[in-house]
């Protein structure tokens, strides 16, 4: 099968969102596309060919990647094109240094707030966590999860650093979401949202070192859950947590 066979038939495996801007139907089909590894690394998107499947514009499959560029899941390269790009392991690991050394300090500012989250945004997160978790939908639940993370950032009067987040997550699910190590059929086995409303108790607890230990804990537990590889490459220094 051609490249162009193979990205036609991404476009029917995946279809696009009804309504929207095509573009943004596009950056969603690609996304969700590089994310579950159907285009690999190095893999080149071929903009004319996309424009024809979606009976849209190259200007708009062009905003659709400049976007994806943005997010770090693609490269311009000259004559060769747009290529999706590669998240190494010390890329990786890096990013989940970052996260950690963030999200601990939310979590310490909510276990003062002493009030549980009213974010309505959080509190639909969590709920169509719980739908994504029927439907099985594990692209749905990482999406979700990206932005449960980076809402509770906004929740605990952070916004600046929401965006931080997001995209060390998005990173981090190639090797956790969209990895190979571990089968995706067993993602998820608890339910993403319940995993999610376990750690929003343990942040409201009241304790700070509690909270700490929870978010380290959810952390280290996707990454030795379903990658290995940069569990280990992160090392255990990372994940240690107040005695």
């Amino acid at each position: 099968m051609s490249l162009q066979q193979e990205q036609a038939a991404l476009l029917k495996e995946f279809g696009s969102p009804i309504g929207g801007r095509k573009s943004d139907q596009a950056y969603g089909m690609l996304k969700r596309a590089i994310l579950l590894r159907h285009y690999p690394p190095e893999t080149q998107i071929l903009e004319q060919t996309l424009a024809g499947e979606l009976h849209c514009s190259q200007s708009t499959i062009r905003e659709a990647l400049l976007n994806l560029a943005k997010d770090g899941l693609v490269e311009r390269r000259g004559y060769q094109g747009t290529v999706v790009t590669a998240t190494s392991l010390a890329e990786a690991a890096s990013m989940v240094e970052v996260r950690l050394t963030i999200e601990r300090k939310i979590a310490i500012s909510l276990s003062r707030s002493g009030a549980p989250a009213t974010s309505p945004r959080l509190t639909a997160v969590l709920e169509q966590m719980d739908q994504a978790h029927k439907d099985q939908d594990f692209y749905a639940g990482s999406e979700l999860d990206r932005l449960f993370h980076s809402e509770l950032a906004i929740v605990a009067g952070m916004p600046l650093v929401s965006p931080i987040l997001q995209r060390c997550a998005l990173h981090i699910h190639r090797f956790t979401f969209g990895g190979v190590e571990v089968p995706r059929e067993f993602l998820q086995e608890a339910g993403i949202g319940a995993e999610h409303r376990a750690l929003l108790e343990e942040l409201y607890s009241g304790c700070e070192v509690r909270a700490e230990v929870a978010i380290v804990h959810h952390l280290a537990h996707v990454l030795d859950r379903w990658a290995p590889s940069l569990h280990h490459a992160v090392g255990p220094e990372t994940f240690a947590v107040p005695a």
